[in-house]
C-alpha cells in the first residue's frame, strides 16, 4: 500500500538495509512453525478458557462481581481464538492463492475486525477488573461489588469496542480475483484488500483509523491498566503493614506479596504485548508504507502469538492465587468428588477420608511440633482452607 507518506527508514543505508532483510528472513523461517503453534495455543485456551467458565459458574463462585468480568473475559478470549482457528485452518493449512469463495472472503473481512475487537475488550475487562478490586480495598461497601453492575459494565465496553472497531470493517473490502467456467457455469474467486475509499487523499481516512486503534484500542487501556494496577499494589502493601501492626503474622506478609508478585505478572505480560502494539500503530499511521511493508508483514504473526498467549493469562492468574478457585477446580474432577474435611497447616491442607486418619495426623503432627519447638497453631476446619486468607485476585 503506497500512501506517499513520510519515509522513517533509510533504505539506503547500509545498516538499515540489513536489518529489514533480517526481518525477511525471520518471516520466512517463523512461517514454517506458526501454523501449528497457533493451532495449539488455540485449542488449548478454548480448553482452558471452557474450564474457566465452567468454573467461575458454580455456585459458589458466581456472585462475585469479580468472577462475572473473568467470566466475560473468557467468552472474548474464546471468541478470540474460535475466529483465529479457523482462519489458520482454511488459510494456513488449505491455503489458496487463487482466492476463496464469497463466503470465506467475508468471513475474511470480519475476522481482521473481530480480532481486534475482542482482544481490546478483553484488555479494557482487565482494567475494569483492576478498578474493581481497587475500589473495593478502598470500600469495604462499594457498589461495583455488585455483579451485576459489572455485568452491564462488561456489556457496555463490548458495545463501545465494536463501534470503535467499525471504521476497521469498512477499511477492507471483497475483491474479485478470478472468474471461471465449470460444467455448473461461471463461478468467482474472491479476496480481501484495502477499500479504494481508505486510500483517497493519501490513505487519510486509514491513517485516521490506525490513530484510532492504536490509541483508544491500545495505548488508552494499558496506561489504565499500569495506573490501576500501581494503585492497587499500593493499597496492598498498605493493608499488608496494617495487618503486621494488628495480629503481626508473617504469614499475612507473605501471602499479599505473592498477591502483588502475581499482579505485577499479570500487567507486566499485557503491557508487554499491549502497548508495543500500540505504538506501531501509531508509527504506522504516521509512515503508513514503510511500517506496513517492512515491520506488520514481517512480525504479524508474532504479534497474533502475542495475543494468543494473551488468552491464558487470566486463568493461569487465578489458577495461582485463589485457593477458592482451585478446590471448586478439583471439585469437579470426577476422581475427586469425595467426602472432603482438611487439615489446614502453614504448608497447605491435607485431605483425609476418615475421622480416624484425621486424629492420627493431628496427633502425629502435634507430636512433631512439640519436638521441633514450633508455634504453628495446627486448625481443624470444617471446609478446606478455611484458615486460609481467600484471594480472589
Amino acid at each position: 500500500m503506497e500512501c506517499n507518506d513520510s519515509r522513517i527508514f533509510n533504505t539506503s543505508n547500509p545498516i538499515t538495509y540489513a536489518v529489514i532483510e533480517r526481518l525477511f528472513e525471520f518471516k520466512y523461517y517463523y512461517s514454517k512453525v506458526h501454523p501449528m503453534l497457533s493451532l495449539l495455543l488455540c485449542v488449548l485456551g478454548l480448553l482452558a478458557n471452557g474450564v474457566h467458565i465452567l468454573v467461575l459458574t458454580r455456585p459458589r463462585m458466581r456472585h462475585s462481581s469479580v468472577h462475572t468480568v473473568l467470566v466475560c473475559i473468557a467468552i472474548s478470549d474464546i471468541g478470540t481464538m474460535t475466529s483465529y482457528l479457523t482462519y489458520i485452518l482454511r488459510y494456513e493449512f488449505y491455503h489458496n492463492l487463487e482466492g476463496y469463495s464469497y463466503i470465506w472472503a467475508l468471513f475474511l473481512k470480519c475476522h481482521a475486525m473481530l480480532s481486534i475487537a475482542l482482544h481490546a475488550i478483553t484488555l479494557y475487562l482487565v482494567v475494569l477488573m483492576a478498578f474493581i478490586r481497587l475500589s473495593a480495598m478502598k470500600i469495604s461497601t462499594s457498589q461495583w461489588l455488585d455483579h451485576s453492575r459489572a455485568l452491564v459494565s462488561a456489556l457496555t465496553i463490548a458495545i463501545l469496542v465494536f463501534i470503535f472497531c467499525v471504521p476497521t470493517l469498512l477499511a477492507h473490502q471483497i475483491l474479485e480475483t478470478q472468474r471461471e467456467v465449470d460444467l455448473s457455469g461461471f463461478y468467482f474467486l474472491y479476496s480481501v484488500g484495502f477499500s479504494d475509499m481508505m486510500k483517497k487523499n493519501h490513505c487519510f481516512l486509514m491513517k485516521g483509523n490506525l490513530w484510532l486503534t492504536g490509541i483508544f484500542l491500545k495505548v488508552i487501556p494499558c496506561a489504565l491498566l499500569f495506573i490501576f494496577t500501581i494503585a492497587l499494589i499500593g493499597k496492598l502493601r498498605e493493608n499488608n503493614e496494617k495487618r503486621k501492626i494488628l495480629i503481626k503474622e508473617e504469614r499475612a506478609r507473605r501471602r499479599g506479596d505473592l498477591t502483588t508478585y502475581m499482579l505485577l505478572l499479570m500487567v507486566t505480560v499485557f503491557l508487554c504485548t499491549e502497548l508495543p502494539q500500540g505504538i506501531l500503530a501509531i508509527l504506522n499511521a504516521i509512515y503508513t508504507t514503510q511500517i506496513s511493508q517492512y515491520v506488520y508483514s514481517n512480525l504479524a504473526d508474532v504479534l497474533d502469538v502475542f495475543s494468543l498467549i494473551n488468552c491464558f493469562v487470566a486463568f493461569l492468574v487465578y489458577c495461582f492465587t485463589s485457593s477458592k478457585y482451585r478446590q471448586t477446580l478439583f471439585g469437579l474432577l470426577p476422581l475427586t468428588k469425595i467426602p472432603y474435611s482438611g487439615v489446614s497447616t502453614r504448608q497447605g491442607t491435607l485431605k483425609l477420608t476418615s475421622t480416624q486418619d484425621r486424629k492420627g495426623v493431628i496427633q502425629r503432627y502435634n507430636s512433631l511440633e512439640v519436638t521441633n519447638h514450633a508455634e504453628i497453631p495446627l486448625v481443624l476446619s470444617e471446609r478446606p482452607n478455611s484458615a486460609q486468607p481467600l484471594t480472589d485476585f
